[in-house]
């Protein structure tokens, strides 16, 4: 190949008849010239080329392996800081009393938000009369889930949020003795030091795959998994690299923020011509275009990943719809400043996970907490916690489910009827669990106390699509230890009475790469669609 370029390229020098002896060493030295530039280009071309490769296989874990590269501390912190960064939108909208949307700007693949809702913009004084809401979050009352003495407890802010707690850990405490079983056994349980962040990731994730999902699709062949002619062009996919898979490696932070001006693209310019990226991506685009093998096997490989990214991203998009809304995390330590934006995730004290309140649009809601799944572990934990975790509830796998916990409003008592972990590992018998979830919907005692049909119908219809969703759209990633929560009205006479129940999917510190689907999860949805469906039938 580059034989034949350099003979292309001299040819008219060799016809020309009134070439001097001189011409020729000019010749020869240029032709010995362009031979070395184009063995320079196919080394940084295929070089590059393995990059691409190494940086989309990162995103692509083993079988049962996590789906995030805990040891790459760079990009733990990039993801923390882009959740911040979201949090601070988030409280500083809801002390304008504006309830934001899942902000997709501000993904940890974006050093800012291409909406214009960057921090920076962001940066001012809080309304001292609203903030005073956001100084005292609340012990939330409805939780059901998650429960114990040696846990924090989720709170509640105003308007319509819960914080969730957090424990990040980091490489360089991960000798910490909280990372091991206790006294238990001193067995060193891996699957819990990074589970906080695990958790910041996949909600970002969600809303990166909801940000990309109309991008993605509109490169995807119709009804198939495979890219399609425009998707496969060079530029979307090393636009997709660029912004994607080396987000910190971005040569242009500045470029589309709101307020940066002619300034921005003078800098971005002047980025590009100084990164060694870009003449790396110039030697690929030669190389490719000329037709060398090697560099265009290893990019068919790279698309091949992409694709498999691709179809990932289109998947979590339409997982949105069952999980609660996203809003960031927030450090209670520095609650009513500004400090935690300059903060280090190091440095977080009183990280809190903020989430949509599913129970806030009730006036009196009936909750159950259910955790899914045939087991409550990953694949990766200690054989200490697997027996641990099979002891709580010996009839977890033949279930597919277990109740955590559940709060049912009495109307005669204007109170509570609680129930929690230890009433959920008694029940031992398909009739005993059904019996709870009549319970749960007031069917077994006062008529008066009786759940509407319409809302178990509701509640059957929303499972049925996260159903779907396992069946025929996740065929790569386990929810291990996660739980479904539903929530409906208790008192079918409020004022709220016609608020629809929801069923959410909540709980994603253990999600993994399991190639097949989680059959676990979905043997557990079956399993309550079944329970439900019998409950259905004795009802008029």
């Amino acid at each position: 190949m580059a034989k034949l370029l350099a003979l292309s390229i001299l040819m008219p020098f060799f016809i020309n008849a009134s070439l001097t002896s001189t011409n020729h060493v000019r010749v020869a030295i240029l032709a010995i010239l362009i031979i070395i530039v184009w063995r320079i280009i196919l080394r940084m071309a295929r070089a590059y080329v393995r990059l691409l490769k190494t940086d989309a296989l990162k995103f692509l874990r083993n079988d049962d392996g996590l789906m995030l590269d805990c040891t790459d501390e760079e990009l733990l912190e990039a993801i923390t800081q882009s959740a911040l960064r979201r949090g601070n939108i988030t409280l500083q909208k809801a002390t304008s009393n504006i309830k934001p949307k899942m902000s997709t700007g501000t993904s940890f693949y974006h050093a800012n938000s291409s909406s214009g809702d960057s921090f920076e913009s962001n940066n001012s004084s809080f309304n001292e009369h609203n903030a005073t809401l956001l100084r005292k979050p609340q012990q939330m009352m409805q939780q059901v889930g998650g429960v114990s003495s040696h846990k924090k407890p989720v709170l509640t802010m105003e308007p319509h949020y819960i914080l969730k707690p957090l424990r990040l850990t980091h490489l360089h405490q991960e000798t910490s003795h909280h990372d091991y079983n206790g006294a238990k056994d001193g067995v060193k349980d891996k699957t819990k030091v990074y589970r906080g962040v695990r958790e910041i990731a996949f909600y970002e994730a969600l809303a990166f795959a909801s940000r990309l999902s109309h991008l993605i699709a509109s490169c995807m062949e119709p009804d198939s998994n495979s890219l399609s002619t425009e998707g496969r062009s060079i530029g979307y996919i090393l636009s997709c690299h660029y912004n994607i898979f080396r987000p910190s490696a971005s040569s242009f932070p500045d470029a589309y923020t709101s307020n940066g001006g002619i300034w921005s693209i003078v800098k971005r310019v002047k980025d590009l011509c100084t990164s060694a990226d870009v003449w790396n991506r110039l030697a690929f685009l030669v190389a490719h275009y000329a037709g060398d093998e090697a560099v265009m096997s290893a990019f068919k490989s790279y698309i091949d990943t992409c694709t498999t990214l691709a179809t990932t991203m289109i998947s979590l998009n339409k997982i949105s719809d069952f999980s609660p809304d996203y809003y960031g995390v927030v450090d209670l330590q520095n609650f009513n400043t500004n400090e935690h934006l300059q903060t280090t995730t190091a440095s977080l004290s009183h990280p809190h996970l903020i989430l949509g309140n599913i129970t806030s649009n009730f006036r009196h809601p009936n909750i159950i907490d259910i955790k899914m799944g045939t087991q409550a572990y990953e694949p990766a934990a200690p054989e200490s916690k697997q027996r641990r975790e099979i002891q709580k509830y010996t009839k977890q796998e033949e279930f597919g489910l277990r109740i955590v916990g559940m709060r049912v409003y009495d109307k005669v008592t204007d109170d509570y009827i609680c129930k929690g972990k230890s009433f959920g590992t008694s029940l031992m018998t398909k009739d005993q669990v059904i019996g709870a979830l009549q319970m749960f919907f007031c069917l077994d005692g006062d008529s008066s106390k009786t759940v509407c049909p319409s809302e178990i119908d509701g509640i059957m219809r929303k499972l049925t699509h996260i159903k779907d969703w396992f069946e025929n759209s996740n065929s790569e990633i386990a929810f291990y230890a996660g739980s479904i929560l539903i929530v409906y009205e208790g008192n079918a006479t409020s004022s709220t009475s016609s608020e629809r129940p929801a069923v959410k999917m909540i709980d994603f510190a253990h999600v993994c790469r399991k190639q097949g689907g989680d059959e676990g999860y979905l043997k557990g949805i079956n399993t309550l669609l079944d329970m439900l469906h019998d409950i259905r039938n004795t009802m008029p």
